[in-house]
């Protein structure tokens, strides 16, 4: 029964029914709390900073510095976790880390402008090597973050970075695939974005002041500041991306980019089971990955039964079909049938 069961799925295991124990121990009065009167912090605090990591340790053996990443992660979610869950008349411990929470926030913009800086530095040189900036940036990323789990995550941002400050002169960006299709431009997609995009910048200096007229404290409205042009930075990455990074076809399969936010895909031909167009009225469900944006979807790939695609974190997940919307959807719909027809 349990010997499919890998180590990380063990490691999740255990530490799942272990957070689950402690919200138990803070959320319901029986006799290990004195039924809510007396709920000690520390023990919670002991499994982020020490158990959990050295469990990880022995378990996976990672080099020091993936060790010393998992351990900031353990810490920073788990004092997040701890936050929610400890009622304020038993925080002890948690009080001092409550404290902590700008230092915290330092770390975290601190990473960050360690990836920028090292996104700039690595991806300029692989740019000017082939215009390849899909590609730049997964060779940056993925070599310097290899085996620590952090890559898709590093991944993500570092295009959020890319394409909302760093890209230039979008038209001579270079795309893995022989045949390349946009989605800007149905009905309207990019336009839309463009407007929300300017609906949010409009309201940033209204809400600051609002803020201030019910007598926030002026950090708060400065955070809410903060938070907002962070949301525009994402945002802006989505709209410029969206305008540049195309679904393509290679010679054994679909590359389905969709913006910034939306995995990428890659759809083998092998698996697919036939393309046509569709309405947009496609629901959400189990085994259906839908891209469309502020666009109409209008093309169904329909794949082979007992078909699983790659995640972002490259985990196989089941997948039935696929919905996109595209500005050309008969020509890519003839470009897949050809292909199919050829590989077939």
């Amino acid at each position: 029964m349990f010997a499919g069961i890998g180590r990380k799925h063990w490691f999740g295991l255990i530490v799942l029914l272990t957070m689950s124990a402690h919200y138990a121990y803070f959320r319901v009065p029986f006799i290990a709390n004195d039924y809510g009167r007396d709920m000690a912090d520390w023990p919670l605090l002991g499994d982020l900073l020490v158990t959990f990591p050295l469990l990880y340790y022995f378990m996976f053996r990672p080099s020091w510095k993936a060790f010393l990443l998992k351990w900031l992660v353990f810490a920073m979610a788990g004092f997040a976790f701890g936050s929610l869950i400890i009622p304020n008349g038993s925080k002890d411990l948690w009080r001092g880390i409550e404290r902590l929470w700008p230092v915290l926030a330092l770390v975290q913009g601190a990473l960050e402008l360690y990836l920028l800086a090292y996104m700039v530095r690595r991806i300029a040189a692989l740019m000017r090597m082939d215009g390849n900036a899909d590609e730049a940036l997964s060779t940056a990323i993925r070599g310097r973050f290899a085996g620590t789990g952090f890559a898709p995550f590093a991944l993500f941002e570092a295009r959020i970075w890319y394409y909302a400050l760093f890209m230039r002169r979008g038209e001579r960006l270079r795309f893995a695939g022989q045949q390349h299709f946009s989605y800007d431009k149905n009905d309207g997609n990019v336009s839309n974005q463009f407007a929300l995009i300017m609906v949010m910048l409009f309201e940033m200096p209204l809400s600051h002041f609002m803020l201030h007229l019910v007598a926030v404290r002026p950090w708060m409205a400065w955070t809410v500041d903060i938070l907002s042009a962070w949301s525009v930075l994402y945002l802006v990455a989505e709209y410029r991306a969206s305008q540049w990074r195309p679904v393509s076809l290679d010679a054994g399969a679909i590359l389905i980019r969709y913006g910034v936010f939306a995995a990428d895909r890659v759809v083998p031909y092998h698996l697919i089971e036939s393309v046509a167009r569709c309405g947009d009225d496609v629901s959400r469900q189990r085994g259906l990955l839908r891209y469309r944006q502020f666009g109409s979807m209008n093309v169904e790939i329909r794949l082979k039964a007992g078909s699983k695609l790659a995640n972002a974190f490259g985990r196989a997940q089941p997948v039935s079909r696929i919905c996109i919307s595209l500005d050309k959807p008969d020509a890519f719909i003839d470009a897949v049938r050809g292909r199919l027809a050829a590989s077939g």
